[in-house]
């Protein structure tokens, strides 16, 4: 937002950015310019649940959309739990500051497949997203592929989700427990 205040324009990509904009009362200098930088892929028909994650280090800190080290694990424990108990395919595409830890974690979690691919290669393998990344959300949603927010902690809604895990053709699911989690997957 600071940067929207500072702007004499700004380019508005997708739907969210107009509602936030336009909540916030930023929509004077708004020029709608559909997508401009978001990947997106024209092909999508995977089969795969793709996890991507904003994992930020303690001198990126901030509070909100962004999962912790611990956090990002103790999700990958269960999705790797998930992916062998529902016979689910996992594609994890970690934050390039988790680059470095690749091979580790690939050995650590066997039920999960790891990638360092880019997002659009990435998206034409899935069906789903689960992700709290306010740019792989809309990664996922110009790729028209639906996205979960699994917030397991009920910290914080991106924008306004689905949170009937039972309703179909949701663009944005909202869910914050494992059993919800699996229902959504399901339902999509």
């Amino acid at each position: 937002a600071t940067t929207i205040k500072e702007s004499k324009y700004f380019a508005v990509q997708s739907k969210i950015t107009k509602q936030f904009v336009e909540t916030n009362g930023f929509d004077k200098n708004a020029i709608e310019t559909g997508n401009l930088i978001f990947s997106e892929s024209k092909k999508t028909n995977g089969k795969k649940i793709l996890f991507a994650v904003t994992l930020k280090d303690f001198y990126n800190f901030q509070l909100l959309g962004v999962e912790m080290y611990y956090e990002f694990l103790d999700n990958l424990y269960l999705l790797n739990k998930l992916a062998e108990k529902n016979k689910l395919e996992f594609l994890i595409k970690p934050h390039p500051s988790a680059n470095d830890s690749f091979n580790d974690l690939q050995k650590v979690f066997k039920n999960l497949k790891f990638t360092k691919d880019k997002i659009s290669k990435v998206l034409e393998k899935a069906f789903v997203t689960i992700s709290f990344s306010s740019t792989v959300i809309e990664d996922s949603l110009h790729s028209r592929v639906p996205v979960i927010l699994f917030d397991k902690w009920k910290r914080y809604k991106h924008c306004n989700s689905e949170e009937n895990v039972h309703k179909k053709n949701s663009a944005i699911y909202y869910v914050n427990n494992e059993s919800d989690l699996i229902k959504c997957l399901f339902t999509i």
